[in-house]
């Protein structure tokens, strides 16, 4: 009677054992079934930016690549959850001056030619990365929100926003005032990053013995985290 009752036991144990694992291998299943491939991120990367692909690398979640245009050198991260880019950073511009980069006058020369609605917004973010305008036009009745590489002139990306929501970013300047209300030191660097929900900014500010790195929200200029250095 004794060895029926262990019997069973270890049989119902196996069991659930096993329903475990297919709920498990299931579950694996579908988390990864909207999970882009190599294939199609380095597909969609040409055809969104054209120019070449030097380098390729995936990481698991996180596809990370070189994208060679018109002498100009990006390196691109993509999530391979959804294929969207977290970011894109051009990396040849040791050197760089403030006479190099496109003058506002040939930015709207370039928006002109390619949309046809009006310039309500300009950003200048030029950071220590990749110097961008970043663009906002009113056409007809859609926003869009356009970045424009502000050394070449090459349009990045172009991204239709809700014209009726308030998407506006704030200024590199108010980014700074938030970031120093926590922190009251020496702004060493401030740098723009665009993301699918607004974009953010990282305030780098330093004190006597102390710096910390603020990710600020660009659109509700909420504090999304501090970093300790």
């Amino acid at each position: 009677m004794e060895k029926f009752k262990n019997r069973t036991l270890l049989m119902f144990m196996i069991l659930i054992s096993i329903a475990v694992l297919i709920v498990f291998l299931m579950w694996n299943h579908m988390s990864n079934a909207n999970y882009k491939s190599t294939a199609e991120v380095y597909k969609n990367i040409e055809t969104m930016y054209g120019g070449e692909i030097t380098t390729f690398k995936n990481n698991g979640n996180r596809y990370e690549m070189e994208l060679s245009k018109n002498g100009a050198v990006y390196h691109i991260e993509v999530e391979a959850k959804d294929g969207k880019i977290s970011q894109m950073k051009r990396t040849d511009l040791a050197g760089i001056k403030k006479e190099d980069l496109l003058s506002k006058k040939a930015l709207h020369t370039i928006i002109k030619e390619n949309y046809q609605g009006k310039i309500s917004r300009v950003l200048l973010n030029i950071g220590q990365d990749t110097p961008i305008y970043q663009v906002e036009v009113m056409e007809q009745n859609k926003k869009l929100n356009i970045l424009v590489d502000a050394i070449t002139g090459d349009i990045l990306s172009e991204t239709q926003v809700d014209a009726k929501a308030d998407h506006t970013v704030i200024s590199k300047k108010e980014a700074e005032q938030i970031a120093k209300k926590k922190l009251n030191g020496t702004i060493r660097n401030t740098t723009y990053f665009e993301t699918s929900n607004g974009g953010y900014y990282l305030v780098e500010i330093v004190t006597k013995g102390q710096a910390e790195t603020f990710q600020i929200h660009a659109v509700s200029g909420k504090i999304m985290s501090i970093t300790n250095h």
